[in-house]
């Protein structure tokens, strides 16, 4: 369930007057997403996206998402630009939570994905870069490269009894030495997603994409980084398995729309290897100190650590083509 923070039909209405979109008709639960609360909103001219935003998402960094998505959309990207309220401000607050009212976009997250869906998906993001590329605000990488030694640390406790994890803590403490090592300083950047995953990208019945969500961890970064973000997301099975078709049809098809520098595509390796690693560590911290009583299940950190030893045995980026 993403409903952690429970909404009322008269919360709903009296949250709404602040906007000019007419009477609401209907409100729903949504029961997709791990970190914030989403209703979907039916009003007299339309559907939106209400969301509660929960403890998971760095508040602080609130207006930059809300500014980052209408700059999409105004350009004409499927991003869920907000809806402005008459005051001319996005953020409001419900129940004390931080709230926003956001663009109802069209279709469904690939379930199964195939080589169509990862082409697709890799045309888009490529649009994504170019769009956003002269998007003036700036917000560091919160998950970034300078950011994982914590990550593994914060795993330490919990390790202990695990010789399981114990032994990939080792392994990622020698690989962060080489990622810092070799970690790239003058390639392009700008806004990018940093969460290009099949559930954050909608499409219809073609396999056409009709939306980008989920810009909670979006960023200013490496254009090149996110690319390999996405590339560990539809390249690989749920538990872990490489499929080249799928590498190749979305570095294809993001190559098609925004060619990438020689530099650029000798990085990917490094940046593949680096963010399978931060995935994992997640993803670890997240088992280590599950609860049961939690609905949400952990994912599995091992399908991620997978990834990263298919991208150690591959030393050209262009194999990624």
């Amino acid at each position: 369930m993403a409903v952690f923070t429970p909404v009322s039909i008269e919360d709903a209405k009296a949250y709404l007057r602040d906007y000019d979109i007419g009477e609401l008709i209907h409100l729903e639960g949504i029961e997709e997403g791990v970190s914030n609360t989403n209703f979907k909103v039916e009003t007299t001219t339309g559907l939106y996206a209400l969301t509660l935003f929960e403890a998971a998402t760095p508040q602080e960094y609130l207006p930059w998402f809300m500014d980052y998505t209408l700059y999409l959309d105004r350009k004409g990207y499927p991003a869920p630009g907000p809806a402005l309220k008459r005051d001319g401000t996005s953020l409001g607050e419900i129940s004390g939570k931080a709230c926003a009212l956001i663009k109802w976009l069209p279709g469904r997250w690939p379930r199964n994905p195939d080589v169509r869906h990862a082409a697709s998906a890799g045309e888009f993001l490529a649009k994504l870069h170019l769009t956003g590329g002269d998007f003036p605000e700036i917000r560091t990488n919160s998950m970034g490269i300078h950011v994982w030694p914590h990550l593994i640390e914060r795993c330490v406790p919990k390790a202990e009894a695990s010789p399981r994890a114990q032994a990939v803590l080792a392994d990622f403490r020698e690989e962060l030495e080489y990622l810092k090592a070799n970690w790239p300083v003058d390639l392009p950047k700008g806004a990018i997603h940093a969460d290009y995953f099949t559930d954050n990208v909608l499409m219809d019945d073609d396999g056409r994409v009709t939306g980008v969500i989920d810009y909670y961890y979006a960023c200013t970064d490496f254009y090149a980084y996110d690319l390999a973000v996405a590339l560990n997301a539809w390249g690989f099975t749920p538990g872990g398995q490489p499929q080249p078709e799928m590498i190749s049809a979305f570095a294809r098809a993001y190559q098609a729309v925004r060619p990438l520098s020689e530099a650029e595509i000798a990085a990917l390796p490094l940046f593949a290897r680096g963010s399978a690693m931060r995935f994992t560590l997640t993803r670890l911290y997240d088992l280590l100190n599950h609860d049961p009583s939690w609905v949400v299940k952990p994912k599995d950190p091992e399908a991620f650590y997978r990834r990263l030893e298919y991208h150690r045995g591959i030393n050209d980026g262009h194999a990624y083509f």
